[in-house]
């Protein structure tokens, strides 16, 4: 079984080192994400902020809108942050509240009133050798979509968002520019499906991204509508 573990989270993103040896480098791909199913996609594809007070750092990130009002993203994004904010594509921003946080898996959903953005539809994974793509607000900029090419998908060991109890998940690997702040960003089909949940990348300089498939965030996502009552968002993790 391949292995994965995690370097101190740096610019709000874990960066992961690879243990399954060589692998031939894919090239990131330069197709265009200007279509119509992915513009429609990105009004789904929202920024995420808040404050930790206790490590004394503002967080940002990505997520989406997986069912009317509820939004996932990652749970490192919202570690430690009691009132995270929303934004949303046309400048808004919208109170949240976690109502689910799994710091084992990575993944967290908010509860946003008023949220008026539609959900996106979910998919199957995607094979290797798929094009794909991207969506979210690196480095807490604006928001970009880029592509991506699905090298494979791993059952690897993972830990927690805090370096421990690493864990078997299936992964994909994505030759793509993933960037700090496309936490929690869909992975989608080239249709403007969501196919996976960004996570982390690399700690080389190789373009390689990675992001945990349907088999994590499916269960979530059914679960989504009935979440309502807020829980702990843990504690945050040092940059």
């Amino acid at each position: 079984m391949a292995q994965l573990r995690s370097t101190v989270i740096g610019d709000g993103i874990p960066k992961l080192i690879e243990g399954i040896g060589p692998v031939t480098p894919v090239p990131v791909p330069n197709e265009s994400t200007d279509t119509p199913a992915l513009n429609q996609a990105a009004d789904s594809v929202l920024k995420i902020a808040g404050t930790a007070f206790e490590c004394g750092q503002n967080q940002t990130g990505s997520g989406f809108v997986v069912s009317p009002g509820r939004v996932v993203t990652n749970a490192h994004v919202v570690a430690g942050v009691s009132q995270p904010v929303v934004e949303v594509p046309d400048g808004g921003a919208l109170p949240g509240r976690v109502v689910y946080f799994d710091s084992q898996r990575d993944i967290a959903v908010l509860a946003v009133d008023g949220l008026q953005s539609s959900p996106l539809t979910l998919s199957a994974d995607l094979p290797a050798g798929s094009s794909a793509a991207f969506a979210g607000y690196p480095h807490g900029g604006p928001f970009q979509s880029k592509p991506a090419t699905v090298q494979g998908i791993s059952t690897i060991l993972v830990p927690d968002i805090y370096g421990n109890n690493p864990s078997p998940e299936l992964v994909y690997r994505l030759a793509g520019d993933v960037q700090p702040g496309n936490s929690g960003g869909p992975l989608l089909t080239t249709q403007g499906q969501v196919a996976g949940l960004i996570f982390a990348k690399t700690t080389t300089d190789a373009a390689l991204g990675f992001a945990l498939t349907m088999a994590d965030l499916e269960p979530v996502a059914a679960q989504a509508p009935g979440l309502s009552s807020p829980v702990s968002a843990g504690q945050c993790t040092r940059k």
